[in-house]
């Protein structure tokens, strides 16, 4: 007997082939049937011709730890998603000795922030356990750069040495015995930066074994991207790697025939894009340089706070350049009554510069400050709808739930896929999206169970609406969940029924192939 019988869909079996009517028979954790399937089930649900598709792979997303607090998480199984690809920007949770998981915890707040939830773990192993039927959503897990950094070196503004390079190397190695999938790093955030490409290719060569990836926050999405570009191709060729370049977004005439160059030259180079203009981070990283940030949280805030200080960064805050008005506030520890503000609002309202006031709220918070940034005039719809459409091209919503405004990317991204540029534009096809969220991804991660709806796989699935499936989420009001999407079957089991979320609780840490045991 099947557990799950689903009647009568349109199914879209994630490959971008043609939807097909038929039936798909669970069992257990597996896809057993697809076609016209007779069997007798527990459960059988007539999705009555609406679409049957695998369940969403968010390619980029900040959930290490929200996870662990939110365990049912409503924005995502909402919207279809049945796994995130956690550890990205270089910054994360494992491997975490007791003073690499302090920095973590109070450099990234901005971006994880959460009561707290144990924080018992140290190894990646350990880590990827506390996911183990306790969360809806499944996971696979990246070994940040900047974790083996301040194990091997702390907060030091310089490349490590040989001995150094040893430990790094070694840690990665343990991360992808314990299950990793790939390493990450995020060359915008301390101390990511004080790395150069030999770093990246040496712990690239830690990885390239295990047949893991490379995924990169690059050095410049701006100016220099043809620069950050080629430094990342350097890091595929000489560390033998595919690389992987997170939220890729700017104007596409540069853009695209990057990627297509590199591709032509032999690099298995893919990316993830979030279909939203604005970006999101915290506010230290956008707003302030590198200098100021040496020696991490404590100094910076000693340094804010220092009139000599505010002397030699005004010049900096306040050229026309930075454009502190595209900065929007979603999340501020100390004066939470702020958050939806533009900085330059903001600051007006409170009676202050707005280099007084960034350094005012930057250290009255410990750092812990998120803003949305509206790149105004950077990139176009048109641009960013050309990049989606590549085929190098996989859906990661870049998501950021702290604080009472989240940018709406979290809350609205895979919906807005399927809504606006599906249903609305036509910028794909219904395959064609699909295929974007799901398959590419699972091949890109490993996941080479997921992402079909093929029997012998993984019973990840999801059934939404065509006519109906909507986000809500708005730069105003970012935490509005998306609707339209029915069911969720994350591991066999229902997590999302007729719309509800179930507390089930079926999601597991996807570990890579190669993990021991």
């Amino acid at each position: 007997m099947l557990d799950i019988l689903f009647k009568n869909a349109r199914i879209l079996d994630g490959t971008g082939n043609p939807w097909f009517r038929g039936d798909v028979g669970v069992r257990g954790d597996r896809i057993v049937a697809v076609g016209k399937v007779n069997d007798s089930a527990r459960r059988v649900i007539d999705v009555a011709d609406r679409f049957l598709a695998p369940g969403f792979i968010d390619a980029h997303v900040h959930t290490d730890v929200i996870l662990l607090a939110d365990p049912q998480h409503a924005p995502g199984l909402r919207q279809g998603i049945t796994t995130h690809i956690i550890g990205q920007d270089g910054i994360g949770f494992a491997p975490a000795a007791p003073r690499v998981m302090a920095t973590m915890r109070s450099y990234f707040a901005a971006i994880n922030t959460v009561p707290d939830i144990g924080w018992d773990w140290s190894s990646v192993a350990e880590y990827l356990a506390r996911f183990d039927d306790r969360t809806a959503i499944n996971v696979a897990y990246l070994i940040p750069h900047g974790n083996v950094r301040i194990e091997a070196m702390g907060l030091d503004d310089r490349l490590p040495t040989a001995d150094e390079m040893v430990t790094m190397q070694r840690l990665v190695a343990q991360g992808m015995r314990e299950g990793a999938i790939g390493y990450s790093t995020g060359l915008d955030y301390i101390p990511n930066p004080y790395s150069n490409t030999w770093e990246l290719v040496e712990l690239g060569k830690a990885v390239a074994p295990w047949g893991g990836v490379f995924v990169t926050h690059m050095r410049s999405y701006g100016e220099r991207i043809a620069e950050a570009v080629d430094e990342t191709y350097a890091v595929a060729r000489e560390a033998g790697i595919p690389v992987h370049i997170s939220h890729y977004n700017g104007p596409a005439d540069i853009l695209l025939p990057l990627i297509d160059a590199g591709r032509a030259q032999g690099i298995d180079v893919t990316f993830d894009t979030y279909c939203y203009l604005a970006g999101c981070t915290i506010l230290g990283m956008s707003a302030l340089p590198q200098w100021v940030q040496l020696g991490g949280v404590e100094a910076t805030v000693a340094r804010l706070r220092r009139p000599e200080v505010r002397a030699q960064l005004r010049p900096w805050l306040e050229a026309p350049e930075r454009r502190l008005d595209a900065l929007q506030m979603t999340w501020n520890r100390a004066h939470p009554e702020e958050e939806g503000l533009r900085v330059t609002e903001a600051a007006a309202r409170a009676g202050l510069s707005p280099t007084d006031y960034i350094c005012d709220r930057l250290a009255d918070s410990d750092m812990q400050v998120c803003a949305i940034i509206h790149h105004a005039g950077l990139r176009t719809e048109q641009d960013m709808v050309r990049i989606m459409q590549h085929p190098a091209h996989m859906a990661g919503s870049d998501g950021i739930y702290s604080g009472s405004r989240p940018h709406p990317r979290g809350y609205g991204c895979f919906a807005r896929y399927l809504a606006y540029h599906t249903r609305e534009r036509g910028d794909f096809t219904w395959e064609e999206a699909v295929r974007h969220m799901t398959s590419h991804a699972a091949r890109r991660y490993h996941l080479h169970d997921r992402g079909q709806v093929h029997a012998g796989f993984a019973a990840d699935l999801v059934v939404f609406d065509p006519d109906a499936v909507q986000d809500h989420a708005t730069y105003a009001d970012g935490a509005q969940l998306a609707t339209g999407v029915d069911y969720v079957v994350v591991n066999g089991q229902l997590e999302l029924d007729e719309g509800e979320v179930t507390g089930t609780l079926a999601g597991r840490a996807l570990r890579g192939p190669w993990a021991a045991g």
